[in-house]
């Protein structure tokens, strides 16, 4: 909320200038992502990303964008029955996520520093059984991230990015509500790699 009041009062300011411009695009992509604490290693749950932005062209160095995107993050581990391994586990997290960002253009390529406050939209958390993981740790209803990624224009319109957000606030409690010093709890982590495409 802080970082979309902000936005706001840096367009109210740029709308004094008659060269302020709006540039609006729609993106669409995937992610591979994991999460802290559930004691499995890899970026291997694969989902979806995609939704609105816009950014202001105040000038060609420095653009500050605010987006409005669906993201589907979590965890999973598929079971290899060839190798005596039944167990599986599917962690599924559906957010909409609101990234506010500041990118540096040099070129057609450029760099983006910022956050990404989400809202829990829906989850799904099964294991080999079907049956519900977790129960008694609930997830909290909002997630905090911090985004750093790297942007590529490689046509007038349409332009490549590769993200990484990772979680700053625990999204979920570890079990027992254990702490140790930073770790808190579990903590989402995602690659995003996204198309998008400037109206």
């Amino acid at each position: 909320m802080v970082g979309v009041l902000f936005f706001t009062s840096l367009t109210s300011k740029c709308q004094e200038s008659d060269n302020i411009l709006f540039d609006v695009y729609g993106s669409a992509g995937v992610s591979s992502s994991q999460i802290s604490g559930d004691r499995l290693r890899g970026f291997d749950q694969l989902g979806i990303t995609g939704g609105i932005g816009t950014e202001l062209q105040t000038n060609d160095t420095w653009k500050p964008r605010l987006e409005i995107l669906f993201s589907q993050v979590g965890s999973r581990k598929n079971a290899r029955p060839d190798e005596g391994d039944f167990d599986s586990y599917l962690l599924r997290l559906n957010y909409v996520q609101v990234p506010i960002s500041m990118s540096y253009i040099t070129g057609s390529t450029g760099f983006e520093l910022g956050l990404a406050p989400a809202y829990l939209l829906s989850l799904k958390e099964e294991d080999e059984n079907g049956t519900v993981v977790g129960l008694g740790r609930e997830f909290k209803d909002y997630d905090l991230g911090a985004l750093l990624g790297i942007r590529y224009l490689f046509a007038e319109k349409w332009e490549l990015s590769t993200r990484l957000v990772q979680s700053v606030l625990p999204v979920r409690d570890h079990t027992g509500s254990s702490t140790f010093r930073l770790n808190r709890g579990q903590y989402n982590t995602a690659i995003q790699f996204v198309l998008r495409f400037h109206v």
